[in-house]
């Protein structure tokens, strides 16, 4: 089971409010492009495509909190959507229409649900992030992309099992850095994605 865990005490720490509707077209969205995703691939399509949104545009895309697991970074309360953890979550609103999860052998698989995704709720550039993720998440094997993981700072400095920090999504060789980072608070301070 994944309970988010509450960022670490320091209060410069940068923190978003989750959009549950945003989550649920993600899901939707990565599900009619390939179906069958295991909740490993699930959640680092969603890690690549927050880190790259978050680099290029100042937001993420659902601003899920992402668990510092073994095998990379984990969206606690997405992975809680898919392994159908009502203790923890509460059941959305739609889901079922716009997803379905595969739970019968091995780990649950992602596919598209009832209805095609709703992409009057994502962006273009939320869009962008996820297709590219997807690509690149889908020729890699599980070792490789828990692997490359690893390397990322925001997973590193975080405790086990413990809340990474978006402030360290933010690449340190992005030229942008400071200025995405000023963004990323606005956006954090107001809560909208």
């Amino acid at each position: 089971m994944y309970k988010a865990a509450p960022v670490g005490t320091d209060p410069m720490s940068l923190k978003f409010a989750f959009n549950e509707a945003k989550a649920i077209e993600a899901l939707a969205y990565i599900a009619s492009r390939h179906a069958g995703f295991t909740p490993f691939f699930v959640s680092k399509i969603l890690f690549f495509a927050e880190k790259w949104h978050l680099n290029r545009y100042g937001r993420p895309i659902m601003a899920d909190t992402y668990v510092a697991m073994p095998r990379g970074p984990v969206p606690s309360t997405v992975k809680n959507f898919i392994d159908g953890n009502w203790n923890w979550v509460e059941e959305p609103e739609g889901l079922a229409e716009a997803v379905s999860f595969q739970r019968n052998t091995g780990p649950a698989r992602l596919n598209p649900g009832r209805r095609e995704p709703n992409l009057d709720l994502l962006s273009e550039s939320d869009i962008e992030c996820l297709g590219e993720a997807i690509d690149f998440c889908a020729c890699r094997t599980l070792g490789v992309l828990s692997n490359l993981t690893h390397f990322e700072k925001a997973w590193a400095e975080a405790d086990p099992n413990q809340a990474m920090d978006y402030e360290n999504f933010v690449d340190d060789d992005n030229p942008n850095k400071d200025e995405i980072l000023e963004i990323a608070r606005e956006t954090a301070a107001y809560g909208v994605l």
